[in-house]
């Protein structure tokens, strides 16, 4: 096997490696490229291919500055483990969001796979060697990535398993849902639902790329709650580059007060899978029944409606999540040195 890098991605190398859904994929990577490059990142695509030149593998390298998305911050997805040295971190496929972009060609043997995906790492570990990295990242690996790179975990500085929500969707209406909880889940969704209801608040769901500058302070808010740095133009931008994800549909549930929003959640839609993707609030506003009804219960009533048969509500606030019936997905990530050494 060898390993190349290019500077962007193309359709014809996702469609090499026989990717589904391409026009997301693509339009996933560009995002991160954009907002990244914003940053000050430096991006690099790894890419690697048999003896023969059959593209088998790819691999985002994302050399990122300080701040970087907290998300992807070691001492915060290893509990007790160390923070990575020096000034950049290098991450091997996640730039945020909580997805590892590792792709490799479909179908492939598992034995192929194994060493496509080691030379992938190896190739990244030689460039963030290079960038002055002395740690890489390698966050979020769903189980099938992190099958591929189990020869890692011994050599790892550190390694952790952090959960995500995910809801299949398996009822007719909302009813059905309701009558699925426990007893002491549905009656706190009643009251959360009828609160929500007495309270004025009218919903509409708008494409967000309407209404992100309305919303973007909202996200602020919300941000700043949770102890990240964060504007209304930065949130604007955010949201501008979440809805120009193409493949998906990306919309907003706003819901309004006469003086105008007061929450919001994005939802992207595609196909059967839908996922909440970012919400906002106005903690001065009086009704606290807006963040469950937005965040959850209105996604889910609308996911039902429309035949979706998942919702991928990310990870944080689990115990809030598995109140409302999710179930969690482990995504895996490890902190291993950065090596010169690449293996062929």
């Amino acid at each position: 096997m060898r390993t190349e890098e290019v500077d962007r991605v193309s359709v014809g190398l996702l469609a090499e490696l026989g990717i589904t859904a391409s026009d997301h994929v693509l339009g996933e990577l560009e995002r991160h490229h954009i907002v990244e490059r914003r940053r000050g990142a430096r991006i690099t695509y790894l890419v690697v291919r048999s003896k023969s030149g059959v593209a088998l593998g790819l691999l985002p390298l994302y050399r990122l500055p300080r701040p970087f998305d907290a998300s992807l911050a070691p001492e915060n997805i290893f509990e007790g483990g160390p923070a990575t040295t020096g000034s950049r971190l290098c991450s091997a496929g996640g730039a945020g969001g909580y997805r590892n972009h590792l792709l490799l060609k479909s179908p492939i043997e598992p034995a192929c796979a194994a060493d496509a995906a080691r030379a992938l790492i190896s190739a990244a570990r030689e460039v963030a060697s290079a960038g002055g990295c002395t740690q890489l990242l390698i966050p979020d690996l769903d189980p099938e990535q992190a099958r591929w790179l189990a020869g890692f975990e011994t050599e790892a500085l550190a390694a952790a398993t952090r959960d995500k929500a995910v809801l299949p969707i398996a009822w007719s209406d909302f009813s059905e849902y309701l009558a699925a909880l426990p007893r002491k889940r549905r009656w706190q969704v009643r009251q959360e639902r009828r609160a929500f209801a007495d309270s004025g608040i009218v919903i509409r769901d708008e494409p967000l790329s309407a209404v992100a500058a309305e919303v973007a302070p909202l996200l602020a808010q919300t941000q700043r709650r949770h102890g990240d740095t964060a504007d209304p133009l930065e949130a604007e931008f955010y949201l501008a580059m979440l809805a120009m994800t193409p493949g998906s549909e990306v919309r907003a549930l706003v819901g309004y007060l006469p003086g105008g929003p007061v929450a919001f959640s994005v939802v992207h839609r595609r196909g059967g899978t839908w996922a909440v993707r970012a919400v906002g609030r106005d903690y001065a506003a009086p009704d606290h029944s807006q963040y469950f009804n937005l965040t959850y219960y209105e996604p889910i009533a609308r996911a039902i409606a429309e035949g979706a048969t998942l919702i991928d509500f990310g990870t944080g606030s689990l115990p809030a999540k598995r109140f409302r019936g999710c179930s969690l997905q482990p995504l895996r990530s490890l902190l291993i040195p950065a090596s010169p050494t690449r293996e062929r």
